[in-house]
């Protein structure tokens, strides 16, 4: 892969579309709002019902969806982990099982028992997590969940139409063989279409580590799903209908300190569906528009003038 620079480029254009989520990019679907109001705005934006969301003509978009975007718990849980330096997207804690934060050595994640899926997972990478280890292929229910919780397994999986889909990649892990098993957690696993898995989404993650490998550079990574197609594993297991990722690009430490107006960032939202264009620059965004589609907080560490900065704007790669 030929490494482009990590220069935004300027294109004097505003993006006519800042103010909408970023499926209206490629096609929406109800499945993939989190909100009727938010579907409501696209429906009121569009000429006409441009993606069918208004199935009854009543001028309602999406009517089975919740009213309103559901508020961020209070955070509710502590973390001196470097993959939380930037912030902690959900607010999660371990008191909603909902917005579980697991916390560990590897990476951060949320997950949500009612979707047998995380919501995100945050994790720095650098030449540090990257070695020769072989993949372990030990995918595993997560046993750090508490007692009584539904423990999503392989075999949920198997003739469901999806790939056991990793948010933190194996290859990211791979400087120890304890470090690489971590990744095969199903609590790091999603239903994830072959076209996404195997397509723009692992060339995203290649060009990540063509950064630290070619460039040196240190990523801060926080990837993440939404919206819901039809359930798999017997209705506990529901499939997103979209992925994202937001990627922080660091010359050193990757902390609050080291962001600046100039800190070079990628942030990618695709569908998690079939017939994807290979390229993953295709699907470019801005961090602002990512948050509104999840409701999530991203970076909400970094001082408030620098955040808004970084998020409005949509990086050229």
């Amino acid at each position: 892969m030929t490494l482009t620079s990590c220069n935004h480029l300027a294109t004097g254009l505003a993006d006519p579309n800042a103010h909408l989520p970023p499926c209206v990019d490629q096609n929406c679907d109800c499945g993939d709002f989190i909100s009727q109001d938010l579907a409501q705005l696209v429906f009121d934006d569009s000429d006409g019902d441009t993606y069918n969301l208004d199935g009854d003509g009543n001028g309602r978009a999406c009517e089975n969806l919740p009213q309103t975007t559901p508020e961020l718990d209070w955070e509710a849980y502590f973390s001196n982990s470097p993959h939380l330096a930037l912030g902690n997207p959900s607010h999660a804690g371990q008191e909603n099982i909902d917005n579980y934060l697991i916390d560990r050595e590897q990476y951060a994640l949320a997950y949500s028992q009612s979707h047998g899926v995380l919501r995100w997972a945050s994790w720095v990478l650098s030449r540090d997590w990257v070695g020769s280890t072989d993949r372990q292929d030990n995918f595993r229910p997560d046993g750090i969940l508490p007692k009584g919780t539904y423990q999503v397994t392989p075999g949920d999986y198997t003739n469901s139409g999806y790939d056991r889909g990793h948010m933190v990649p194996s290859a990211d892990r791979s400087a120890t063989a304890q470090d690489n098993s971590s990744t095969f957690l199903m609590t790091n696993i999603f239903p994830q279409t072959a076209d996404n898995n195997r397509g723009p989404w692992r060339e995203l993650e290649s060009y990540c580590r063509d950064l630290i490998y070619q460039q040196g550079k240190t990523l801060y990574i926080i990837g993440g799903i939404y919206g819901q197609q039809q359930p798999i594993a017997k209705e506990r297991v529901i499939p997103p209908s979209r992925t994202w990722k937001v990627v922080v690009i660091f010359e050193g430490e990757p902390t609050v300190d080291n962001v600046t107006d100039n800190t070079e960032t990628i942030a990618v939202d695709m569908p998690n569906g079939n017939r994807l264009d290979e390229q993953w620059q295709t699907y470019q965004t801005s961090i602002d528009r990512i948050e509104l589609a999840t409701g999530y907080d991203l970076l909400s560490e970094v001082p408030e003038a620098v955040q808004a900065e970084l998020e409005a704007r949509r990086s050229r790669y």
